[in-house]
């Protein structure tokens, strides 16, 4: 595939802000103004897509109206740059809507985690579009006091620079706290931060190629449809969200072994030559050796190498991650290292 990439991102362009899925942005308007606030204080223009903040239920408006807001940005000279609100459950309703022949013929920084992987798997392989697995409006730019720095120079790094990112280093620090947004909880104080002891090889090896993945309960929503990658010859990456029970804690364990398997049927561990998880989010030590010991389990017919611990998804401060370009791992080097730009 010959990935299409965009144009960097600079100081005074416009950033189009939307949400595909969850209505959070007009029920957290406190976090959605510090979020634009954050954006204009880092140099740039912030367009609010025009359903951004509509509430309809367990989403921000119909699924045509989410992808019209997309459609419009892709379609404005002005914007330069897509960010997500939020993510969500309901990605995947909007993309029979999405125009992918405009989106192609005007490719943009696109940028989000958790359920936006439906949005990179599908401007991957309708477009061949480059989009980076990255910090969210509400999360990340509207973090108090202000957006983590780790998260900035990574965020930068990836956009604003036509150089590739190099080398990952792991952050110092980190947190999955969350403080209760309905309550105005995350205005009292920062979140409670703790020492980062740095990445877990579970296996040993090196390999390069394109790296692919996302949040792994957002992308089983296209298992089996156009828009599943193909992931040959690729380092594939994945993290965990929040469980639906409980927003303070990770996907259940069992859950996340379900989903595994689901992926070792799909063929993808046949195919690919390295694997990278996310920091666990919201687990207690005894839920972290359980998701350990199932990873192994679920790998023990592969060689490939595995690093865990990464700074990628739902625990912060986390790097941004251009899809498709190539990376390099090797565990001798205690190397993590993107090689290739995903802007021009």
């Amino acid at each position: 595939m010959r990935l299409i990439k965009p144009k960097k991102l600079k100081k005074g362009d416009a950033i189009g802000l939307i949400s595909p899925s969850a209505p959070l942005a007009g029920l957290v308007l406190h976090r959605t103004k510090k979020a634009v606030k954050m954006l204009e204080e880092l140099g740039f223009k912030v367009k609010v897509g025009k359903n951004a903040l509509k509430i309809t239920g367990y989403t921000a408006g119909s699924p045509k109206e989410r992808a019209e807001d997309i459609n419009s940005f892709f379609r404005d000279k002005e914007v330069r740059a897509i960010i997500c609100f939020i993510g969500g459950n309901h990605s995947s309703q909007i993309l029979k809507y999405l125009d992918f022949r405009l989106i192609k013929r005007n490719p943009k920084i696109f940028v989000g985690y958790s359920d936006a992987t439906v949005l990179h798997f599908a401007f991957y392989t309708q477009c061949s579009l480059v989009t980076f697995y990255g910090p969210a409006a509400l999360t990340q730019f509207a973090e108090n006091p202000k957006i983590f720095s780790y998260t900035k120079e990574y965020f930068k790094k990836a956009l604003e620079e036509t150089k590739p990112i190099g080398k990952i280093k792991p952050s110092s620090y980190w947190t999955d706290e969350i403080l209760d947004w309905f309550k105005k909880e995350d205005l009292k104080r920062p979140r409670k931060m703790k020492k980062n002891k740095g990445w877990q090889w579970l296996r040993k090896g090196k390999a390069e190629g394109p790296i692919l993945g996302g949040c792994i309960t957002s992308m089983m929503h296209l298992r089996g449809t156009k828009y599943w990658p193909d992931f040959s010859n690729s380092i594939f990456f994945w993290e965990i969200p929040e469980s639906n029970n409980d927003f303070t804690k990770g996907e259940r364990v069992e859950n996340i072994d379900s989903y595994l398997t689901d992926i070792e049927l799909s063929g993808i561990f046949k195919k690919i030559k390295g694997m990278i998880v996310g920091r666990f989010f919201g687990y207690s030590k005894q839920e972290e050796k359980e998701i350990i010991k199932i990873i192994k389990v679920r790998t023990a017919e592969y060689k490939f190498p595995i690093l865990i611990g990464v700074d990628i998804g739902h625990t912060d401060p986390m790097i941004t991650v251009p899809l498709g370009v190539k990376v390099k791992i090797d565990s001798s080097k205690n190397l993590f290292k993107i090689v290739e730009t995903g802007v021009i």
